[in-house]
């Protein structure tokens, strides 16, 4: 009895250090603006050169000028909104110094090199993909600008000409330089002194210089260098910005009790999931709650520590890293119930279970985590929050429910004390039902086809109901010298011809309405006449839906970049059927979501994408684990052969289906318990997202469970009648006359 005392206080020593790390990490997490709002900047949009129209270039190059800014800013997922012909709305979460933000956003940034009578020698043009970078004399340990030079010739041949000059051999470097007011003569005294970010440097030039980097000094401090190195390689602003209201706080777009309510559904579903966890698996459950407990603060920590901010789509990662994480502790224990129902001894079973458990464990995060990696790389603002998160859940993953879980239940088992009480271990063991799961699987197919088809008809006949980020809408800017009455402003919207709209208070006395139409004239006027009767001022603009179609794009590109690289991992990994296999039920699992929500009308915003990047993620995370147990199988009872027959394809399939039915239906259930709270507590304005996800989990569990490995089977059978390579890698017996022959 003494070796249990050491795995119970290790166990109790776990989760009192988790309990202290609570406080200190709800207070630690920064939330994004749709959750705890923020600040807000309202742009005038004006070209360069006076006279000049505005393009949609101009704008899309503007908007990704500003997100890079925004970028180094530190700031996560901004909201950014176009709205009118000439204005863009500017939202960030999180901002500590908003004069900062302010001067760095609309700074235009455009860099020169000039002579004494500032004549342009180059431009930003010579720059190599280094760009800028902070540095330090060694002698002095002034900060200075290091610039890449890409085109080398051209600044050899520039500073030849200036070395030649006598007196007047300077290279002067100019940020925003203006004709009509800037001039060396001007500036000559104060050039790089005195914080000057105009003429910011005054150089030297004493001979030809083919280096393929140069070096800015003007007695800068760290931060004026690091502004300048920000603003360089953040791009030149292809139009002017100026402010057009006065910047003002904003609330959350999703309500001020979203965090609450999300804390409570956080807290329900881990309560609800351990009595899961210990119902099924007795102490390995209990241990696997611990465990979930550390795993909850440590996905904390770490987000906290790289100042992560948590957004919407940050929770959906999360929720998917819950069920990769419940899903690692179902798999290790189904495996060590399996060889526990075969006889086997305890420590054996231990063994051998968790040693079978890993490699799927392991591949199904791997996939994940390179899904993760590439729409990080890929992805803009909330794909790349997302990322984040998953990234993060992934690595969480593996050392609390793989290699802390897996060592805490070594020690109980090593105890000794659960040799002949292993149900008290690990649960009651039960023989996988004779379930022709090939047979029964065309059914979902059906199914899905059906679903699809209909889907794609309501799509093309209606159409989906998208809101005003993907059609843009209109823009109600309210203030008042009184409280404003928003149950009086939302009956006066309500009464003209609008699909949808929502609201948000910066103050009592100020906020706006985003509708979902674009009014024509006379509702217009009318809204505004009712307006001004409740003291209520208001301008009316047209927002854009330039932003989402850009973010869109981006998302869209960035997944399939990372689908791609899935195919690659698995075809390697296992063969390419399972890898046409395995994306396809991503695909299926992402067309039912969309075909329910064209067939039942319900709106569409880019709170979807979130959505569809968490069930593309669980999609495969369940696809891998079922494959595993067929290249398993394959292995223990077929000796791995390159082909089977078709009987022994559907028995393969049904065995394999049979050792995994109970993972596939717990893991599920667990997950949805998660989003099933998270709809139970309340939270109305992301119910678009949680029925999303509802909807993709119970999809995804068909899939994996049923769909995926027939169509596998179906990959394969048609391989049978081919003939045989002569190059077959395949290990033949050798036959010897007497012996085996």
């Amino acid at each position: 009895m003494k070796k249990i005392i050491k795995p119970l206080l290790l166990t109790l020593v776990i989760v009192v250090a988790c309990a202290f790390l609570i406080k200190p990490v709800i207070n630690g997490i920064h939330y994004g603006i749709d959750l705890q709002g923020g600040f807000e900047i309202l742009y005038n949009i004006e070209p360069l050169v006076a006279g000049e129209k505005l393009t949609s270039d101009d704008l899309d190059n503007t908007y990704k000028a500003i997100v890079n800014r925004i970028d180094t800013l530190g700031v996560s997922e901004p909201v950014i909104n176009f709205e009118g012909d000439n204005l863009i709305r500017i939202q960030l979460p999180g901002v500590s110094n908003e004069d900062e933000a302010r001067q760095r956003i609309s700074t235009t940034a455009v860099l020169s090199f000039r002579d004494t009578n500032d004549k342009l020698l180059l431009t930003s043009d010579i720059l190599g993909r280094g760009g800028a970078s902070l540095s330090q004399n060694t002698q002095s340990f002034q900060y200075q600008v290091k610039l890449d030079i890409k085109d080398t010739e051209k600044f050899y041949n520039v500073t030849k000409d200036l070395a030649s000059r006598s007196g007047a051999n300077l290279l002067i470097t100019w940020l925003d330089f203006n004709e009509e007011t800037d001039s060396y003569e001007k500036e000559a005294d104060t050039c790089g002194r005195d914080g000057n970010m105009k003429c910011i440097s005054a150089a030297y030039v004493n001979e030809a210089l083919s280096s393929n980097s140069v070096v800015i000094e003007g007695n800068f401090t760290r931060e004026e260098a690091q502004t300048l190195v920000d603003l360089i390689n953040s791009g030149s602003l292809p139009t002017k910005l100026t402010e057009e209201a006065t910047p003002k706080s904003v609330s959350p777009s999703f309500g001020s009790e979203t965090i609450e309510k999300t804390g409570i559904a956080g807290l329900v579903t881990f309560i609800l999931i351990s009595l899961i966890l210990i119902f099924k698996y007795r102490i390995s459950g209990f241990i696997g709650s611990v465990c979930l407990f550390a795993y909850a603060v440590l996905v904390f920590v770490i987000f906290n520590g790289v100042d992560g901010v948590l957004t919407l789509t940050g929770i959906a990662a999360l929720v998917l890293g819950i069920g990769m994480a419940v899903d690692s502790i179902i798999i290790a224990n189904e495996r060590v119930k399996d060889e526990l129902s075969k006889g086997e001894k305890l420590t054996n079973a231990f063994k051998e279970g968790n040693k079978s458990s890993l490699v799927a464990i392991i591949d199904a995060n791997i996939t994940t985590l390179i899904a993760g990696i590439v729409l990080y790389l890929f992805g803009e603002s909330s794909v790349k929050g997302f990322a984040t998160m998953l990234i993060i859940t992934i690595f969480v993953t593996i050392f609390t429910t793989v290699v802390l879980y897996r060592l805490l239940q070594m020690l109980f088992v090593n105890s000794k004390v659960f040799n002949d009480k292993a149900n008290w271990l690990f649960g009651c063991t039960k023989k996988h039902k004779e379930v022709d799961y090939v047979k029964v699987s065309k059914y979902p197919v059906y199914v899905a086809i059906i679903v699809i088809v209909l889907g794609v008809a309501f799509a093309i006949v209606r159409g989906f109901n998208f809101g005003v980020d993907f059609t843009g809408g209109t823009n109600i800017n309210l203030s008042s010298s009184e409280n404003i009455d928003f149950v009086k402003v939302k009956a006066i919207v309500e009464k003209y011809d609008v699909r949808d709209y929502d609201y948000y208070m910066g103050t009592k006395k100020e906020g706006y309405i985003k509708l979902n139409n674009i009014l024509d004239e006379s509702d217009e006027i009318l809204i505004k006449n009712e307006l001004s009767d409740l003291n209520i001022e208001c301008s009316v603009t047209e927002i854009s839906n330039l932003v989402t179609k850009s973010l869109t794009k981006n998302a869209i590109k960035a997944l399939c970049y990372s689908l791609v690289a899935i195919i690659i991992y698995i075809a390697i990994r296992f063969n390419l059927n399972y890898a046409i296999s395995g994306i396809l039920m991503l695909c299926h699992d992402v067309l039912i979501i969309l075909a329910l929500f064209a067939i039942f009308n319900l709106p569409v915003d880019f709170i979807i994408v979130a959505s569809l990047l968490t069930i593309i993620g669980y999609s495969i995370n369940d696809t891998i684990v079922v494959f595993d147990r067929v290249r398993d199988n394959r292995k223990k009872i077929y000796r791995n052969r390159k082909k089977l027959t078709k009987e022994e394809l559907n028995e393969l399939v049904n065995i394999s289906s049979r050792e995994t039915v109970s993972r596939n239906v717990w893991t599920s259930i667990t997950t949805i318990i998660a989003v099933v709270c998270l709809m139970a507590v309340g939270l109305n304005d992301i119910l678009t997202f949680n029925i999303s996800i509802l909807i993709g989990l119970i999809a995804g569990s068909f899939s994996s469970l049923l769909i995926g490995p027939k169509l596998w089977a179906f990959l394969e059978k048609r391989s049978i009648d081919k003939p045989e390579d002569d190059d077959d890698d395949e290990v033949q017996e050798l036959k010897i006359k007497g012996i085996n022959d």
